[in-house]
């Protein structure tokens, strides 16, 4: 699995690395001063993607585009 240029064990390095939590804190990320909101609210969206989900696989949903966020941010930190 690659997502923006990263493979699964970087991306489970930017986790660490950006303190998200094991598993993926949702509400902690929301929650940051450090994260710009069009990546918040492209998570607070990631459901609508799939409004029949269950509320666990909504939450799923959330958890993932917070990694897809991350690998953005990251990105374009070290290649504005």
């Amino acid at each position: 699995m690659r997502i923006y240029g990263f493979d699964g064990e970087q991306l489970a390095a930017l986790c660490e690395m950006w303190k998200l939590g094991t598993p993926i804190d949702v509400s902690a990320f929301l929650d940051r001063s450090d994260i710009p909101e069009h990546a918040k609210e492209s998570v607070r969206s990631a459901p609508n993607k799939q409004p029949l989900a269950t509320d666990a696989e909504k939450y799923h949903l959330m958890q993932a585009q917070i990694i897809i966020e991350i690998a953005k941010l990251d990105r374009e930190k070290w290649q504005p």
